[in-house]
């Protein structure tokens, strides 16, 4: 009788544990889908208190949310928030909360979250996405764990608009934070840990300036998303990720400066587009406490100075539309201002004769025009290098005004290191900025009013200030409307900033292997109604790579059994146990 070697019985061992362990039906699994998206860069910020920017709102956005949000009809519905009801006088409102919402650490979200949420920002003016909006909030009252109530010091009219849309953040996890007597909302940069909302999503891991990665919120209180995996990678560059897209390497591709030429090509290889017109107005801001800005005359000549049409034409390749000089866009059409609009047109001339009658002329003959004790008329432009686009437009405005004897110099740099933190710290000259504009007008009272949080252009106008506050606690529509243009009108004669364009952006996605995109009308392609209604449009096969630093070739998951590797270890123990039983 053969006897069996100690090696053959591990062998046999190891077999039957193989056996059990590897399906026989099939050898292949299936994976979840990995999301995959590219963004121009990353967050400003992970703290929700004072991350503003599109990127930036964009990530958060898949973690936190409000109590009321725009639909895709670009109306304002209720989210968080069940119902509403208002007093006679316009100064309490009763907001209903949704019972069962979990915040991502499992955790009830209550009245108190938002409380506390609202009160910060009212106290904090370095709590920047906020701070404004709660100009009209007197107090809040607690009623019970999901309704509360906000008494308002005047009848505000955009109450849902302004201070509902806002992001509600955990008491349990922030009180602790801002009760520490170092902090300040515009510094604080918080850990993982502390990043917890009641969105679908929650960050499994960030690498700042590579990429973030996204899994499910299981709680999530409107139904786990289907998609469980999503990562965002950064990619600065438009052409780089119209590549990608087309090659299968992104889902879909988030950019301000996809070139709108690309668009057929992309559909020939199979890649839907959504294109829409953002109403952003694209401006040219200044800095109105530097010189030469703080001449009114000055700003004057430069609206005259720039061609916007032509700025579209070629900035945009023609994909946009002109900006008005009272800063709303037309698609708003109850509180758009034609009057205001069109105030201005090109006019090299008259540029010319503004500048002769600040008797800035050229003294010296070099091309520039001085003021009379020999100061020379030049500044400084910043855009941002992730948008051609602005690029472009900048080194056009500068080419204009060179014609007309001022001297502008272009500064382009990247966006989060040099751009943005010179916006905020007011230390550039000038600078071409996209900014968010809303269905209801109230978005310029936390811009154009003396010290309000989004206030770039140091701009401080008692009237300005004094229209801002009427159109605010103004209930009737008919009487609103008239404020809020004359509000257009001033601005435009004050000029802070010259609107060059609301651009018509595009959006290129897949489907191939997701479906469910919705498309709302002037917003991403990736909103919160695409976030919640796409799903895996088949099963997919596992890779036979895995990667866990790169996410350039695999979606990361975890590493799994192989066909050819299960065959190439039962062809080993085979020939192992062949060579036991020979020696025996």
């Amino acid at each position: 009788m053969i006897k069996v070697a100690p090696l053959m019985r591990y062998v046999l061992v190891m077999f039957s544990l193989l056996m059990i362990i590897t399906p026989t039906a099939s050898l292949s699994v299936a994976e979840e889908p990995t999301l995959r998206i590219a963004l121009p860069s990353p967050p400003q910020t992970l703290n929700v208190w004072s991350g503003t920017s599109s990127w930036t709102i964009i990530v958060l956005n898949f973690i936190y949310e409000p109590l009321a949000t725009v639909g895709p009809e670009s109306k304002y519905v209720p989210w968080l928030a069940e119902s509403w009801n208002v007093s006679s006088d316009g100064k309490v409102w009763t907001i209903r909360l949704r019972e069962g919402i979990l915040w991502q650490d499992g955790k009830p979200l209550t009245a108190e979250d938002v409380k506390f949420t609202y009160e910060y920002f009212k106290k904090d003016p370095t709590a920047r996405r906020g701070f404004s909006d709660m100009e009209y909030l007197d107090r809040i009252e607690v009623v019970d764990n999901y309704t509360f109530k906000m008494y308002l010091t005047e009848p505000f009219a955009a109450v849902v608009s302004t201070m509902l849309t806002n992001p509600i953040v955990p008491k349990h996890i922030w009180e602790p934070i801002v009760n520490n007597e170092n902090f300040t909302a515009s510094k604080y940069e918080p850990k993982i840990s502390e990043v917890i909302g009641t969105g679908p999503y929650k960050i499994a891991e960030y690498r700042p300036d590579e990429y973030i990665r996204f899994t499910a919120n299981e709680n999530y209180w409107k139904g786990a998303p289907s998609v469980k995996n999503v990562v965002i990678r950064f990619v600065e560059e438009a052409d780089i990720q119209v590549m990608m897209i087309k090659k299968g390497e992104i889902d879909v591709a988030i950019h301000l400066a996809i070139n709108p030429a690309v668009e057929e090509d992309l559909k020939a290889a199979g890649v839907n587009v959504h294109r829409y017109l953002r109403p952003y107005f694209y401006h040219w801001g200044f800095n109105l406490q530097h010189f030469p800005f703080t001449e009114i005359k000055f700003r004057k000549a430069m609206a005259y100075a720039i061609n916007l049409t032509e700025i579209i034409e070629i900035a945009r390749l023609g994909a946009g539309e002109p900006g008005s000089y009272g800063i709303i866009p037309p698609v708003w059409k109850e509180w758009f201002c034609k009057e205001a609009a069109e105030m201005y047109t090109y006019d090299p001339d008259k540029a010319r004769q503004l500048l002769d009658e600040l008797n800035w002329i050229d003294r010296d003959g070099d091309g520039i025009r001085e003021t009379p004790d020999g100061r020379e008329i030049k500044f400084e432009i910043y855009p941002p290098s992730y948008d051609p686009a602005r690029v472009r437009a900048a080194e056009m405005i500068r080419d204009y005004l060179k014609e007309i004897g001022v001297k502008a110099v272009v500064r382009v740099g990247d966006w989060k290191g040099v751009v943005w933190p010179g916006i905020k710290a007011h230390k550039l000259d000038s600078f071409i900025l996209g900014s968010g504009t809303e269905p209801d007008p109230d978005f310029m009272r936390v811009r154009f009013k003396t010290n309000a949080s989004a206030n770039y252009y140091l701009l401080s106008d008692s009237e300005i200030d004094r229209l801002l506050e009427q159109q605010a606690i103004t209930i009737d529509r008919s009487k609103r409307k008239e404020i809020v243009c004359n509000i257009e009108r001033k601005l435009a004669d004050v000029l802070p900033l010259i609107t060059l364009y609301y651009p018509v952006i595009i959006n290129p996605y897949r489907t191939d292997r997701f479906e469910g995109w919705v498309e709302v009308k002037f917003d991403w392609i990736l909103n919160r109604y695409t976030l919640l209604n796409l799903r895996p449009k088949a099963p997919t096969t596992v890779k036979t790579t895995y990667a866990t630093t790169t996410l350039t070739k695999t979606e990361m998951g975890p590493p799994i059994i192989s066909i050819a590797g299960v065959l190439i270890a039962l062809i080993i123990i085979v020939l192992m146990i062949l060579f036991s039983l020979r020696r025996s």
